[in-house]
């Protein structure tokens, strides 16, 4: 990612662009999975923003390290934390360049960032039997006026579903309604995260 572009995340989060401190509803239905769930384990929030998602999963008893270019977005994210009573690993990341340690998360989530040459690193990160929780754009998204333009921050059609097809899927949508996106919630293969 360019200085420019970090600047302009920066700019963005500074002014209160993306800084809702709601969880987007797609992450809510990792209740639906509860029984698979593994307790207090650790999530990884990947581009996450102003913190929403990792601090709504710190409440809810993972241990969360989260990361994303912007510095302003992590001072947002830890200033959420905060206010929540939870604790956050925070780091300033250029997620172009990320190397993640090999399984070591249960729960890995992403919301609006598409880097295709990291779903690798994120398939080798998450644990044996541990979820993933994706959701981004498509190229259905180009049907409105506001949001990314650029192919390469769009999906195609069930490129995340192939991306991660050795998975079990336990939830997948694409769906075109306010915006175009696919989200997907996913197991990894192998026994299911020990105590």
């Amino acid at each position: 990612m360019s200085r420019h572009e970090r600047d302009s995340w920066n700019a963005r989060f500074r002014s209160g662009d993306h800084s809702s401190s709601v969880p987007d509803p797609f992450l809510l239905h990792l209740e639906d999975y509860a029984s698979i769930l593994p307790a207090g384990r650790k999530a990884l929030d990947i581009a996450c923003g102003a913190g929403r998602h990792a601090a709504w999963l710190a409440e809810h008893g993972w241990k969360v390290t989260a990361c994303d270019i912007s510095l302003e977005a992590l001072r947002r994210a830890q200033a959420l934390a905060s206010e929540r009573g939870v604790r956050l690993a925070l780091y300033c990341q250029e997620l172009d360049t990320a190397s993640l340690p090999a399984n070591s998360f249960d729960l890995i989530v992403c919301f609006f960032y598409l880097q295709r040459d990291l779903f690798p690193v994120l398939k080798a990160a998450l644990r044996p039997g541990g979820l993933i929780v994706y959701k981004t754009y498509t190229t259905e998204q180009l049907r409105f006026s506001a949001g990314p333009r650029h192919p390469l921050h769009l999906l195609q059609p069930q490129e995340l579903l192939n991306a991660f097809r050795e998975y079990r899927v336990l939830r997948y949508e694409e769906t075109v309604k306010d915006r175009g996106v696919a989200q997907l919630i996913a197991q990894k293969p192998g026994s299911e995260p020990s105590a």
